[in-house]
This record gives structure tokens, C-alpha cells and sequence, in this order.
């Protein structure tokens, strides 16, 4: 079901957008949230720190598939605001044609480095074995994301976000069964985790593409359009690629700080999984109101109505604030028995609830760099995004070891919110520079 947010109440278009968009990121993370509980409950403390440190290293890969589908996304969202609808399918062959392409690439890749990758960052020999076991079975599914990923991004920039939920809910129930199924009753460990994961990827990437099949006829092709549309692919790499470094830059950045953070020890790096699931969950709705902000603001941009885009905006950065400021003050007030949901471990405790007081502090900054993010990428200014996850790279890299000699496994903690800090800056300086309105796909 296609949404026209040309017109019309922006406040009501944004929020009916959002919530379902805000339900299907809740249950994005019942993915890995539910891997870590089955984990830590029925399997061990060990375990539980390995699949966590395969976080940073399997985000790097999902990064590079958002930041490409963020182009397509970017396209159809403008060519749609602009009725242009011959655009809007050549958008949707070509970017197909480039998701199995770079499905494919990635999966061999990934498959290949995950070994390496995780020597590099120092995982502790503890967790070495099953964390490769892990990742590298989470690699093979690699394809299946990136399919579901194109399809989704392709639904949400025509103002569907309701058929992406759906399919989320049930993959992710799925996803649940079969943790459960693997673990407890076939004892396959780290490996039963990964493999109900990917099959749960792969059926929610079939649905996706036969409802786009069956209910957009408009969008169906045959082998003999079964073609690369030049400029459309320029446009996809164009925007496509700096969003995909933005997006990497945060996975590295979550690299050199997990780097850090194995350095002391694996009750560290147990504690600091446990404690970023809860900055995921809590900040699912900032997620979803920065992606609501981008496909709002991406489709008057296409439609040349800059005051409906300034005003979408402003109403983006209010809900987001205020969303963030009460679920921060929430998450911080329940750390401890949230944390006590995976582990009974003390010491891992305190590690954990030690990081949710620290970032959770700044979970307002983090809620406007979503939306100052996703804002740009939908005007078509992708370079300012770059820049604003290099900024998180040096401080999280850079700050992580430095804190860490000053202050200890406390100071790595501190990376983060100055590197959101940093980004918000870079982003509210371009949104007012004004330099983003010569940026637009649609001329």
C-alpha cells in the first residue's frame, strides 16, 4: 500500500509511517536479543560474549547492504513524490539486479574474513571458536538480507511501511521457534543460533518479493527487461556508496571500540553485549522516526516543497528529542533488571549496567543524529553523512584507547556519546548551511 506524503497533515502522515516502521526495528532486534537470551540461559557465559563480539564485525557487512539499498530508497522516494513513475521502475529492475549482485559478492567475502576479522579484533581465545562458528554461519545468509533489505527499502519509499512489519513479525516468531528448536532439543549451540537466524532471513526475503510481485504489477519484469538502466545505477552508487561508508563508519568505529573492549577480558565484553542490547531496544523509535523524517522529507524534496520539508523536519527533531530524553530516563531507572534478564552473573552485571548509565545519558543526541542522518541521504547529500561517521570513527577509535589508559574499562564507555555529540554538530551545521537543496535527484 503505496503513501502519498505530498499532501496532506505532515504530523499524521509522519507518526502513521513511523509506528509501524517503529514495531518492525522492535522486532528487528528480537533477532540478536532473542540469540543472546537463548544463549546466556542455555548455553553459557562464554558463548553468550561470543556472539556478541561478532556484533561489531557482522554489522560492518549489514552496513554496506543499507547504505546501498539507502540509494534506491532515495531514488523511488524522490521519482515517487515526483509521479514520475517510469523512474521509479526502472529504479526498482536496476537496484534488484544490483541487491543479488552485491548479495552474492558479500557472501563469499564474509564467509572468508570471518576468521581473520575476528583474530584482528582481538576476541579472546575463550570465545574464538564459537565465534567464528557464529559468524561465519550468519554470513551465509548474507544473500537473504541483502534481498529483504532491497525489498523493504523499495516498500518504505512508496510510503509502505506496514507489509515490512508484517513480514518482520512473522520471520522474527519464526526466528524465536527455531532457537529454541535448535538449541534445547538438537543442542547445536552457537551454530543452531546463527542457522534459525538466517532461515528466518531468507523466508521474510521470499515473502517480500512475492508481495511485490502480486500486489505491484507496475513493478514485475521479464528477462527481456532484465536490464541496468545507466543512470539510474549512477544515481543508486552515487548516493548508495557514501551511504554505505556513513554506515560502515558506525560498524567500524563499533570495531575499534570492541577491539578496545576485549582487550580486558571476556566478562568486559560479555557485560558491554548485554548492555548495548539495551541502547538497541530503547532507541528502536528514534530509529524508526529518523527513517519516517527521511521518506517524508525525500518525497517533497522530489516534489520541490521545501517549506513541507522544513516543516517535516522540525516536527522529526521534537518527537525524536522528546522520545529519546523519557526511554533514556526509563532504560537507565530498569538497568538492573533488565540485565538481569541475561545474566545472574555479578560481575558481568555491573560491567553491563556501568555502560547503559553512560550512553543511555546521551540517548537524545543519538535520536537527532537519526534523524539529521536520514534527512540528507533523502535529499541526496550523502557526503555530509560520511563526515559525520568519520567523526564517530576517530572518536570512538581514537578516544576509546585514550580513555581507556586514563580511566580504565570505564573510560571506553565514553567514546560513543562524544562521537554522536560530534556527528549531531556536523549535521545541524549542513541542514543550515542550506547546501543540501542543490543535491536532488529529481532536477
Amino acid at each position: 500500500m503505496v503513501n502519498d506524503m505530498t499532501t496532506g497533515n505532515p504530523l499524521k502522515a509522519m507518526t502513521l509511517f513511523a509506528i509501524p516502521l517503529f514495531i518492525g526495528t522492535l522486532f528487528q532486534q528480537i533477532y540478536n536479543t532473542v540469540d543472546a537470551l537463548v544463549v546466556g540461559n542455555f548455553v553459557g557465559t562464554v558463548e553468550l560474549g561470543a556472539v556478541g563480539s561478532c556484533a561489531s564485525t557482522f554489522n560492518l557487512i549489514i552496513a554496506l547492504l543499507v547504505g546501498l539499498t539507502g540509494g534506491t530508497s532515495v531514488i523511488m522516494a524522490q521519482a515517487f513524490g515526483a509521479k514520475e513513475e517510469e523512474l521509479v521502475r526502472k529504479t526498482f529492475i536496476s537496484s534488484t539486479i544490483v541487491n543479488l549482485l552485491v548479495g552474492v559478492i558479500l557472501t563469499v567475502v564474509g564467509i572468508l574474513v570471518s576468521h581473520p576479522l575476528l583474530l584482528l579484533l582481538n576476541t579472546p581465545k575463550k570465545q574464538l571458536g564459537f565465534a567464528t562458528t557464529y559468524l561465519t554461519v550468519m554470513c551465509a545468509g548474507i544473500l537473504a538480507n541483502c534481498l529483504y533489505n532491497g525489498m523493504s527499502a523499495v516498500l518504505r519509499a512508496l510510503g509502505d511501511s506496514i507489509t515490512p512489519l508484517v513480514v518482520l513479525i512473522a520471520a522474527s516468531l519464526l526466528n524465536v521457534v527455531l532457537d529454541l528448536l535448535f538449541v534445547i532439543v538438537f543442542h547445536w549451540g552457537v551454530s543452531g543460533v546463527a542457522l534459525a537466524t538466517v532461515l528466518a532471513q531468507l523466508i521474510s526475503a521470499v515473502a517480500c518479493i512475492i508481495y511485490v510481485l502480486i500486489r505491484m504489477p507496475n513493478l514485475r519484469f521479464g528477462l527481456r527487461e532484465c536490464r541496468l538502466d545507466p543512470m539510474v545505477v549512477k544515481e543508486i552508487f552515487r548516493i548508495g556508496v557514501p551511504s554505505a561508508l556513513s554506515s560502515c563508519g558506525v560498524s567500524i568505529s563499533a570495531m575499534f571500540m570492541q577491539r578496545a573492549i576485549n582487550g580486558f577480558g571476556d566478562v568486559a565484553v560479555t557485560g558491554y553485549t548485554i548492555g548495548n542490547k539495551a541502547e538497541q531496544i530503547g532507541m528502536c523509535l528514534s530509529y524508526s522516526i529518523g527513517l519516517a523524517t527521511g521518506t517524508f522529507c525525500g518525497q517533497n524534496i522530489g516534489a520541490r516543497k521545501y517549506d513541507r520539508v522544513k516543516k517535516g523536519l522540525r516536527i522529526g527533531c521534537a518527537i525524536g528529542f522528546c522520545y529519546a530524553a523519557v526511554v533514556s530516563v526509563l532504560v537507565i531507572v530498569f538497568a538492573r533488571p533488565f540485565v538481569g534478564i541475561f545474566t545472574q552473573n555479578a560481575e558481568v552485571a555491573s560491567v553491563a549496567v556501568e555502560v547503559i548509565y553512560v550512553t543511555m545519558a546521551f540517548g537524545p543526541v543519538l535520536g537527532l543524529v537519526f534523524i539529521f542522518q536520514n534527512f540528507l541521504k533523502s535529499a541526496g547529500d550523502v557526503a555530509p553523512t560520511v563526515w559525520m561517521s568519520l567523526m564517530e570513527i576517530i572518536s570512538r577509535s581514537v578516544l576509546a584507547i585514550v580513555f581507556a589508559a586514563l580511566l580504565g574499562r570505564f573510560g571506553v564507555w565514553w567514546a560513543t556519546p562524544v562521537g554522536w555529540s560530534a556527528s549531531l554538530l556536523l549535521g545541524f551545521m549542513r541542514y543550515q548551511s542550506g547546501a543540501w537543496k542543490h543535491k536532488a535527484v529529481m532536477k
